[in-house]
């Protein structure tokens, strides 16, 4: 059993610079759309507060952001949850690096996790780099992870993975059985309250997305999927299984909590994508708790 690392109480602050797509919103505008696991009416108590600043000032929820502003946001001293930081490096050359990530375990500092993130960790452990991770897992989802070490290499993994040019390979444990042994969901996943997803031009700003499912093995009335994601849109697989009536096993979000393990049901098994240097197909073994699925495969 893996042991959770549970950090001391701290101040998290939160460093960055403005991102491109982001000049001309206002202030809270910015934060309300790209942190929406907060509310608007949150955001705001924060900026009046003052405990959001842009180049080392003091703004007023309207002020308006521009390029290369730097933004430090104070969320006050917090208690993280307990997080499997364990680095299990699956592959490495010059240009990247990728871990077969444990769970529970956010990428990057978002929500309630700071220190129990994986770019945190890095910074400890490689701290001649910067952490660049290329793409997003959630922090309940086990499974590869890729991070490069060069700004030219992010730029370049970044654009595969933004234009869908990575092959990606998901295994799903789910509650209940399929009535068919493969299928498709083709729908669009778009928001709804705070940062949860789900299907339906209903939600705010829906995005066109298709996952391809198949059943590799059931067992005592679970299933195990093989997940093939045809677009890149948060959540997707997740939101996607809970609209088929078959929610990710322990999915406190689009399921339900079946155990107080951090036992949760789906891995980013195989990615194959184009590296600086040639393509790179890449597998990572699954958690213990998926054995007795593959144990039902070959009997």
């Amino acid at each position: 059993m893996v042991k959770l690392y549970c950090p001391p109480p701290a101040e998290q602050i939160y460093e960055s610079y403005l991102p491109g797509k982001y000049i001309g919103y206002s202030v809270v505008g910015y934060f309300t759309h790209r942190f929406p696991y907060l509310s608007r009416e949150e955001w705001l108590d924060r900026i009046l507060d003052g405990r959001i600043t842009v180049n080392g000032e003091q703004v007023l929820p309207d002020s308006v952001l521009k390029e290369h502003d730097y933004i430090v946001t104070r969320m006050g001293v917090r208690e993280e949850p307990p997080a499997d930081r364990t680095l299990d490096v699956v592959y490495e050359d010059e240009t990247i690096r990728v871990f077969n990530k444990g769970a529970p375990l956010a990428v990057h500092p978002s929500g309630r996790y700071f220190k129990n993130s994986l770019t945190e960790i890095l910074k400890g452990e490689y701290p001649e780099e910067i952490p660049r991770p290329v793409q997003r897992l959630d922090a309940l989802t086990t499974g590869l992870v890729v991070f490069a070490k060069t700004k030219a290499a992010a730029t370049h993994l970044m654009r595969e993975f933004e234009q869908n040019q990575v092959e990606k390979e998901y295994l799903a444990l789910v509650e209940g059985i399929p009535s068919q042994n493969s299928f498709v969901v083709d729908a669009p996943v778009g928001k709804v309250e705070g940062a949860a997803r789900a299907v339906g031009y209903q939600t705010r700003n829906p995005k066109e997305a298709v996952t391809c499912f198949e059943v590799l093995s059931v067992l005592d009335g679970r299933t195990l999927l093989k997940a093939v994601p045809r677009s890149g849109r948060t959540n997707q697989i997740r939101v996607h299984l809970a609209s088929a009536n078959l929610p990710v096993v322990n999915d406190p979000v689009y399921g339900e909590r079946t155990d107080g393990t951090h036992r949760y049901g789906l891995h980013a098994h195989r990615l194959r994508f184009d590296g600086v240097d040639g393509e790179i197909n890449l597998e990572a073994p699954w958690p213990e708790h998926f054995q007795p699925y593959w144990n039902a495969i070959e009997k």
